[in-house]
């Protein structure tokens, strides 16, 4: 499922791992898992994941979107080292 609604995110059961952040960046758009720190703090129950949203600290790990960048395929010519 997907949502922009913080108020859906406020549920305390949603686990840490199984959010996704997007991201849009130069025309763009990338999916990755939450950053570590915006996880830990889910699972230590400081914020909810609708909290975060709300402050805008929920962010898609730079180290995944890091190593998607590099590992991107090519449509038309296999892929890009």
């Amino acid at each position: 499922m997907t949502s922009h609604s913080p108020d859906l995110l406020d549920d305390r059961q949603i686990s840490a791992d199984a959010l996704l952040a997007v991201v849009s960046e130069g025309g763009e758009t990338r999916i990755a898992p939450v950053d570590e720190a915006s996880r830990q703090v889910m699972r230590d129950q400081l914020f909810s994941a609708g909290e975060l949203l709300r402050m805008n600290q929920l962010t898609a790990d730079p180290q995944v979107l890091a190593a998607q960048a590099q590992d991107q395929a090519d449509l038309f010519g296999g892929r890009q080292p």
